[in-house]
């Protein structure tokens, strides 16, 4: 990417676990950045709604990048909430970045863009199936919508797609699944051998910031996962470890399904949203792993973090907050 005279760049999401990490990793370097998030929780993080983000105009100007972490990451949000966030939110957040004069945008997606009824090995060339839910649905939409956006705007656009983020903070990695196993309400379908592809927070932020810098990502999507796949049981199994509860309650995948589409129309009649959802089942059913080689090629990324070596230090980070 061209140097210009601005020296900021801009993170949405700054309050979330992807979009935090990134703004400490930034300040240790001593770089000038700028955080967005609905709710702000430091002072030197804008509070600011995306859906209406004309007060960003001018903190913009003042930007050459903007990595756009913000989104709804769930399976237990309205459809509402997803499409408005995921989709139309980006969508205005690129306009406003293409008429601030912002050179790169890099937009933090997923690989659930794949679909969950995706096998084998997957590179950024395989065509997005929306097969898996309304969030797999908005994330492909979102990128859709950029793509739209920037296709005859003076801006480059990178798209990140990571695998399965965990580490301190992960909520659906770390957090919500200690807290299903304490309650007895957690199981894995396809029998605990559905394929996670674990990237540790910190290797993800080396490979964003890498993208965000490198003039070979002009244009290009990146997966940033891990190299392979564990099986969910080998990766749960941590968490059962921590609790000292044995191993992981496995089932077949029709029996998942079955019990997380009562238990959802049952958290719908009390006006509650079920994070264990038939979307969830599925994605954690799923036989797929995805191919880094492009990120090693053009990046020069590599993740470094050995899954025992990040699940202690996300087992340290929980007995901390006491979750375990």
């Amino acid at each position: 990417m061209n140097k210009s005279k601005k020296n900021s760049l801009m993170i949405t999401g700054a309050s979330g676990f992807i979009g935090s990490s990134l703004m400490k990793s930034y300040r240790d370097e001593e770089q000038s950045v700028i955080g967005v998030d609905l709710n702000s929780n430091a002072d030197d993080i804008l509070e600011a709604d995306l859906s209406n983000p004309e007060k960003l105009k001018e903190p913009m100007k003042q930007c050459d990048v903007i990595i756009h972490t913000a989104a709804m990451v769930s399976n237990a949000m309205s459809d509402e909430e997803m499409w408005k966030t995921n989709v139309l939110n980006t969508s205005k957040l690129i306009k406003l970045a293409i008429e601030c004069g912002i050179k790169r945008f890099v937009h933090i997606s997923s690989i659930v863009v794949y679909g969950n009824s995706a096998t084998g090995e997957i590179n950024e060339d395989t065509p997005v199936n929306s097969s898996g839910g309304n969030y797999v649905q908005t994330k492909i939409l979102s990128e859709h919508a950029l793509l739209q956006e920037t296709l005859n705007a003076d801006i480059e656009l990178v798209i990140i797609r990571p695998g399965d983020v965990y580490g301190p903070g992960s909520r659906p990695w770390i957090i919500e699944p200690i807290k299903a196993i304490k309650s007895k309400q957690f199981m894995l379908p396809a029998m605990g051998k559905g394929f996670f592809r674990p990237v540790f927070i910190g290797d993800l932020v080396e490979g964003v910031k890498l993208a965000t810098a490198s003039n070979n990502a002009s244009g290009e999507t990146f997966n940033l996962s891990c190299e392979g796949y564990v099986t969910t049981q080998q990766y749960f199994s941590y968490h059962y470890k921590w609790l000292g509860r044995g191993k992981p309650m496995t089932v077949p995948t029709p029996v998942a399904l079955f019990l997380s589409t009562i238990t959802t129309l049952i958290f719908n009649f009390f006006g509650k949203l079920n994070e264990a959802s038939p979307a969830t089942v599925d994605q954690l059913s799923t036989k797929s792993w995805y191919s880094i080689q492009k990120a090693r090629d053009l990046l020069g990324w590599e993740p470094k973090v050995k899954l025992d070596e990040g699940m202690a230090i996300s087992e340290k980070w929980a007995r901390n907050q006491k979750l375990i």
